[in-house]
């Protein structure tokens, strides 16, 4: 028919399984508090993987894109210096990928 619910092996089985768990959760916060403890090496591996990527890519820097969200936001306010932004942000890429073409050329 059935057999009992409780055999000798199921609470070693339960218990074994309670520790795996606590394990993989101990392991997760590890993890998830390594930028907490360690700020400057979290932010330093940020710049350097930033730099990588940017020789890789037309990456655009952090500056650039806030300088975008901001001219969305408040580009019809500022008047004449919201169009000198713009037309400077438009013009940005030229110069940077001019500026990067002189350096593999030298």
């Amino acid at each position: 028919m059935s057999r009992p619910l409780s055999t000798s092996n199921e609470p070693n089985m339960r218990k074994e399984l309670i520790r795996l768990r606590m394990e993989m959760h101990r392991q997760q916060l590890l993890y998830h508090s390594q930028p907490l403890s360690h700020p400057l090496r979290q932010i330093r591996n940020m710049m350097v993987a930033r730099r990588e990527s940017s020789e890789r890519s037309s990456g655009k820097a952090p500056v650039v894109i806030a300088t975008t969200v901001i001219l969305a936001l408040f580009g019809r306010r500022l008047g004449r210096i919201g169009k000198l932004a713009r037309v400077a942000l438009t013009l940005y890429p030229l110069i940077k990928g001019q500026q990067k073409l002189k350096q593999k050329l030298r």
